[in-house]
């Protein structure tokens, strides 16, 4: 039994619009092929899309075998031959189009899988998938790894959720990860994350580094993102620098051979109008040149006074399979557009002060307008079926003019809130980040090893002219008068730019052991260079850190049986500059972090359902804290004796339980709080966590004649009451949102036409989803009750 839960059935009968694929399931028609060498279950994925056959095979047998390139005209049968050419397997048809991979055997006699008649919907990467589990993720190991067989806390959001939640943001998708909460910003120039109790500013798109802090500008478009992948814990080992929660990293769609078109129409409350497009097929006749385009014009209100943002965005990918072994990809993003500056509400005592939803309290010139381009480019060469180099290189470049009213405190009265104006003329970031990577498969004494050796640069640089005036006319909160132009203060602006670099060189070894033991284990080394030169009141200050550090992960997975993995891992971080400076003058060293982390995951219903519960035990160490000496302290020197713990237990659970019901759910426990600390914070919990969070979301796809094409569903967010800032002197309260969605697609000829409506915020809750850790004067408003409808035309 255990046996046949293994077995992975690709039954794939998607039209293919190529002249050259023949009659559907036709195996004695030839096919001009062109397939890059590749893990081999990927190679017999592809070669069923695009010959209309069927292919079954156990997932434990083709493991770990890398299929060679084909190119050239040949029949299914032929082609199969081809792949499995060296492999130790062979394939048997058993009926005309369906094929069974087995061990070849020198005996008269074979050994097949039984016959099965089954139905499977589109892989995870098919654009027309509906299913909510994925079963690889690159993000923790840099290489195709199982993860069932990954001894780390890996979570994706696939397309397919983001589709059914009408997701439009980062943040919204993210719900459906345990352990991830808002961030401490609600600007409407950038998203930001907590993970597993720490604050992280930065996002990664294919596996390298930006900074939304400074680059972002805007809310991430998502409309060219195939999935959201979150590893859990520090991630420095093939990443750099980076806060020890865990890491955010974007997978874009990729183009495909199978011609694919949509538009969807999006509309909803507060005047929201959105528009995307996807495409992607073939541009010659053998599949070696594709493209992919992905278009969104974003236009929406707000419930908040003074909002609105519009944003037009176009990613072109075109990739080139130059030979059998080599391919090339061009990559570029384009935004521009425009968003107003929302800081939310203040917090009167311990709770946020009771004003009105729609209340905003800075000024309607408050907006910014910014472009943003990133391009790119990836290639890979495969020397034999073992060995693989890549390498990648993004340039990203950005450039915001705006004007911005910010709160900085409550008077006395607790109504009269100070504020400040600032605003920034040609804020330019330019951002180049290259990687090269070396995958290797090697076999020493019947032990199987996969390698990866590689190395990473980054370097960032921001110049900026900030207009400020720290006099700016305060405000009543209960009965607001605006101000309704900016004044700046020439004596106190101030310039300067600041750079950032760093490079890193790391090894990783995944290690198969007997009695299915898989062992994980890498170093890296860090060098780091940052400096900042700002200039105010004619005075300029020049500030310089350098830092190098050796950071280990291990860690290890038993599979006792196939369904279960139990794992344990240890891992070691290098984070950003501390902040502050030093008794000897100078800038503190960066903060670093370790974790302990132990789990089980399961997999269970042939593979379509998953579950993942992980414990944690993580501690940033090395943060600023003033001097023990209250003198020195006065002078603002510091000391990098500051510690946080977070410790905790998450459960995600993700796939279809029944066909056509998929779910997607999790659950975590956190416990972060400052360990050592002289600044009397000893003791209190970190800002936006709450001890206890929780997400559902599950949607029925009926499956009889008559409702087929109707797709119900709906979710719940839970939060717990949560810490505002790291004084602890107020708290945002607990909260659960429900949110609904139904849809109906059909068929109009070769067209699939899919209406969809969701209501977010079905009961029209007041929340407040987070709020700035330094201050008790920026505390975000949740949106009220919502209505998004779409209407979606695939070919």
């Amino acid at each position: 039994m255990q046996h046949y839960l293994s077995i992975m059935i690709l039954i794939l009968l998607l039209p293919v619009a190529h002249a050259q694929t023949g009659a559907a399931g036709s195996t004695s028609t030839a096919i001009n092929w062109h397939l890059s060498a590749q893990p081999l279950s990927t190679a017999l994925q592809q070669l069923a899309e695009h010959s209309n056959t069927s292919i079954m095979f156990d997932a434990a047998t083709v493991r770990n075998i890398q299929a060679p390139s084909l190119r050239g005209q040949y029949t299914p049968q032929e082609a199969l031959k081809k792949l499995l050419s060296g492999s130790g397997l062979q394939a048997e048809e058993t009926a005309p189009g369906r094929f069974s991979i087995v061990k070849a055997t020198t005996g008269a006699m074979q050994q097949t899988l039984p016959e099965m008649t089954v139905t499977s919907a589109p892989d995870s990467d098919s654009p027309y998938s509906t299913q909510y589990k994925v079963s690889e993720a690159t993000t923790a190991t840099k290489t195709q790894t199982p993860i069932m067989e990954t001894p780390m806390s890996i979570q994706v959001v696939p397309k397919s959720v983001m589709n059914d939640q009408q997701a439009i943001t980062l943040g919204q998708s993210l719900n459906n990860v345990s352990g991830v909460f808002r961030g401490n910003a609600n600007t409407g120039l950038v998203e930001s994350f907590n993970i597993r109790g720490f604050h992280n500013w930065d996002y990664y798109r294919d596996g390298m580094r930006f900074q939304p802090a400074m680059t972002q500008t805007g809310y991430r478009e998502i409309a060219n993102l195939e999935r959201i992948e979150v590893l859990k814990g520090p991630a420095s080992i093939l990443y750099g620098r980076i806060e020890p929660g865990g890491m955010v990293n974007l997978v874009p769609k990729k183009p495909q051979a199978t011609p694919y078109y949509s538009l969807q129409q999006q509309f909803g409350s507060y005047n929201l109008f959105r528009t995307t497009l996807d495409a992607t097929s073939s541009l010659n006749q053998d599949n070696s040149l594709l493209y992919r385009l992905n278009f969104a014009y974003n236009n929406e209100g707000s419930f908040r006074q003074f909002i609105d943002r519009n944003h037009f965005f176009v990613a072109p990918v075109l990739q080139w399979q130059i030979s059998d072994r080599t391919q090339i990809t061009l990559e570029m993003e384009y935004k521009t557009g425009k968003t107003q500056v929302d800081n939310g509400v203040p917090a009167i005592g311990n709770r946020p002060a009771k004003l009105p939803r729609e209340r905003n309290l800075g000024e309607s010139f408050a907006r910014a307008e910014y472009e943003d381009i990133l391009a790119g480019f990836n290639w890979s060469h495969a020397f034999n079926n073992q060995w693989e180099i890549k390498h990648r290189f993004y340039m990203q470049s950005s450039d915001q003019d705006g004007n911005a009213v910010s709160p900085t405190g409550l008077q006395a009265d607790n109504r009269t809130l100070n504020r400040f104006y600032g605003g920034f003329r040609n804020n330019e970031n330019d951002t180049y980040l290259t990687s090269l990577d070396l995958t290797g498969h090697i076999n020493t004494l019947g032990i199987e090893h996969t390698l990866v050796v590689g190395g990473d640069y980054y370097n960032y640089k921001n110049t900026y002219l900030y207009l400020a005036n720290y006099a700016f006319p305060s405000i009543d909160i209960f009965n607001p008068v605006h101000a309704g132009s900016p004044i700046p203060d020439p004596a106190e602006n101030f310039w300067g730019n600041s750079k950032e670099e760093w490079f890193g060189f790391y090894f990783q070894d995944q290690v198969k052991l007997s009695y299915n033991v898989h062992l994980l284990a890498g170093l890296r080394y860090d060098n780091a260079r940052a400096e900042s030169n700002p200039t105010y009141q004619g005075v300029t200050t020049f500030t310089e850190n350098k830092q190098d550090k050796v950071s280990p992960r291990i860690g290890v997975l038993w599979q006792p049986i196939k369904p279960i993995s139990l794992y344990g891992n240890y891992v070691e971080n290098l984070g950003v500059p501390a902040g502050g400076t030093g008794i000897d003058g100078l800038p503190l060293k960066a903060e670093t972090g370790k974790q302990w982390e132990a789990g089980i995951k399961t997999e269970l219903l042939d593979g379509r359902f998953s579950a993942t519960l992980a414990w944690f035990h993580l501690t940033k160490n090395d943060m600023s804290t003033p001097h023990p000496d209250p003198v020195l302290a006065a002078r603002g020197i510091a000391v990098q004796t500051g510690e946080a713990r977070s410790k905790g237990i998450e459960l995600d659970i993700i796939g279809e339980l029944l066909p056509g019901w998929q779910v997607i759910a999790n659950y975590a426990y956190t416990n972060a709080e400052v360990i050592r600390s002289n600044d009397g914070t000893r003791g209190n919990y970190l800002s936006n966590v709450p001890k206890h969070a929780g997400n559902i979301w599950s949607t029925y796809a009926f499956q009889s004649e008559t409702l087929r094409g109707l797709k119900v569903g709906g979710g719940v967010t839970l939060r717990g009451k949560r810490e505002g800032n790291l004084q602890n002197n107020f708290q945002m309260p607990g909260y659960a949102v429900f949110n609904l969605m139904t849809s109906y697609g059909m068929k109009v000829g070769k067209t699939r036409v899919t209406a969809q409506l969701n209501v977010n915020n079905l009961f029209n809750k007041e929340y407040f989803p987070g709020s700035a850790a330094f201050t008790n004067t920026r505390i975000v408003v949740g949106e009220p009750r919502m209505f998004l409808g779409s209407l979606r035309v695939e070919y």
